[in-house]
């Protein structure tokens, strides 16, 4: 279970969520300055990429780290029939495939965020306040129901010889499941496309009306839309040469997507550390005094992203 990309994954992960921890529990502290919904939408993600990266050591990096012979192979064993009952396999199998939908989801409300802030420059916070809870209530309904057949139906580790590993395999058809978010993928990344596109072009019709505060916030969302866009050209190729396994195309994509699937879950808190000024100092302040003197202004105004 201990191979050299588990250890790497782990600990960059780790390194991340300390840092991504730390971040929301700052604003959490100094809620009066973070009341926003983009910082709000900011924690909720955090809430959510948690889940993420914890349920993958479940239904991903450990079943494919760990060999038929190695020590801990006997907890995938006592669990690889299709016939018995190995719950709560299947919920956390479910979850795997879900917040693949919440992750696309969220990066897609981050960028409408950003666009309403440039359409309605006044009034955006007015609208978003009450709709939030039933944007995030969507967010997380949607997935659920259609991964129903998953969650509904037992869920098993399968060793795979040729990979000298296991998978976690679901006695339903996913097939559905997967076409389904393949299309709900392209169709959420198109929109988040659009609407980044459509802010930075009114933008730059009102540069002087926006601050260079919620210019980097928007720079914040449009990295994380490279990241979805990179994420899914990934997702593609696996998805159109599944046929032809042993090509170098598909066989790039397999060693590619644990790392663009870990940076879409944890490129968060390294680029709103990096973009947002505010953020820095707070940090700086409150977690880092080692960072005050790199700080340009410690006493920067809170207004300041």
């Amino acid at each position: 279970m201990l191979t050299v990309q588990f250890l790497i994954t782990t600990a960059y992960g780790a390194a991340s969520f300390y840092l991504y921890t730390l971040i929301v529990y700052m604003m959490i502290k100094r809620w009066t300055e973070y009341n926003t919904t983009f910082f709000k939408l900011f924690i909720i993600e955090y809430c959510f990429n948690v889940v993420t990266f914890l349920n993958s050591f479940i239904t991903l990096r450990a079943p494919q780290n760990t060999c038929k012979d190695c020590i801990f192979s006997f907890l995938f064993d006592r669990n690889s029939s299709p016939n018995e009952d190995n719950s709560p396999l299947q919920y956390f199998f479910t979850l795997h495939y879900a917040m693949a939908y919440i992750q696309y989801s969220m990066t897609f409300l981050v960028a409408l965020n950003r666009l309403s802030m440039v359409l309605l420059v006044n009034s955006y916070e007015k609208f978003w306040r009450p709709a939030l809870p039933v944007f995030i209530c969507l967010v997380i309904a949607y997935p659920l129901l259609v991964t129903l057949p998953i969650s509904s139906n037992n869920a098993y580790y399968i060793y795979v010889p040729g990979l000298l590993a296991y998978t976690t395999k679901s006695v339903a058809d996913v097939t559905e499941v997967l076409s389904n978010l393949k299309n709900f993928m392209i169709g959420i990344t198109v929109l988040t496309t659009v609407a980044n596109i459509l802010a930075l072009i009114r933008l730059k019709c009102l540069h002087s009306r926006i601050s260079g505060a919620e210019r980097n916030l928007f720079t914040v969302s449009f990295v994380s839309l490279i990241i979805q866009l990179l994420a899914l050209a990934d997702t593609l190729v696996l998805f159109l040469s599944a046929a032809d396994t042993a090509s170098v195309g598909t066989q790039t994509a397999k060693v590619l997507m644990p790392f663009v699937s870990d940076l879409l879950t944890l490129n968060h808190p390294w680029t709103l550390m990096y973009f947002s000024t505010k953020v820095r100092v707070s940090m700086a302040n409150d977690h880092f005094p080692s960072m005050r003197n790199q700080v340009k202004d410690a006493n920067t105004p809170s207004s300041v992203y």
